[in-house]
């Protein structure tokens, strides 16, 4: 303590002193233990998020698929792929150019999963479980590209056998939504490496091929068109809209318990396990 006679109230020196080492070490490893905590939760919320957003935009495509057949007379979408002489029936034919026709465009026929496209030209402008499909590298003139500077990009696809005459219905040359039979279980649009799948069913006794991972990483034009379906996008999943206009997620091993088309024969496939 100092006295100055100036200053008649004595004062006292306090020394002040910073973090020590293993104190600043102490917080630190208590902030990265919340926030290690804290991401998995961050994680899981933000997939919750997607799944919903994606769940929406199927509900909105299966609403375009009904307004279509109600204005059409109960006659489902043409299969139409490939017109050059006459490029806009192609882009405006098939299911890309229905949805589009009643609003449901741009993010809405994108998953929030996979909404980016692919850039790789390797596999054609097909996705996989974190890519959308892309018509960049397709011809011109049809689906899913018009020209050279107008294509689609897109997570989802369509179930091609719900189609005119694609053999949807017990009466495999039907062409109206009144043939079909079990629309709550009918898939119409589903998360989708690729604009349309149409699989081959196989039995239970000689089952479909699995593919080499769920990841869509080795899908290419000639791969089996369950693969483009088979991705772990949402969870071990993927999300469906189906021909009644519900929407629902599906596990990856049940998507063949569903009635793809008229003559379909149910059971469960055996996955790899990522």
């Amino acid at each position: 303590m100092t006295y100055d006679a100036a200053d008649p109230c004595p004062r006292r020196f306090t020394g002040l002193t910073g973090f020590t080492v293993t104190e600043l070490l102490t917080v630190v490893g208590l902030i990265a233990l919340i926030v290690s905590l804290l991401l998995p939760v961050v994680a899981k919320a933000r997939a919750a998020a997607h799944t919903a957003t994606c769940l929406s935009n199927l509900r909105q495509m299966g609403t375009a698929l009904i307004l279509y057949t109600a204005e059409n007379r109960g006659r489902v979408i043409d299969y139409i792929w490939y017109t050059p002489d006459t490029p806009d029936v192609a882009w405006n034919g098939y299911w890309p150019g229905v949805v589009n026709h009643y609003g449901v465009h741009d993010n809405a026929i994108l998953c929030p999963a996979a909404a980016e496209p692919s850039t790789s030209e390797v596999n054609r402008g097909y996705g996989n479980v974190a890519f959308a499909w892309t018509g960049k590298y397709g011809v011109d003139g049809t689906v899913v590209r018009l020209n050279d500077t107008t294509y689609r990009e897109s997570s989802y696809g369509y179930n091609r056998y719900l189609t005119a005459g694609g053999g949807f219905a017990a009466d495999r040359a039907a062409v109206r939504m009144g043939a079909l039979r079990n629309g709550p279980n009918f898939p119409a649009f589903m998360d989708c490496a690729y604009v349309d799948a149409e699989p081959f069913n196989y039995n239970s006794d000689y089952p479909a091929e699995s593919p080499p991972d769920l990841r869509g990483e080795h899908l290419r034009p000639d791969s089996p068109d369950h693969w483009r379906f088979l991705l772990a996008r949402h969870g071990r999943g993927i999300n469906f809209a189906m021909a009644d206009g519900s929407a629902r997620w599906v596990r990856l091993e049940e998507t063949y318990t569903l009635a793809w088309n008229g003559a379909w024969r149910k059971y469960l496939l055996k996955l790899p396990a990522n």
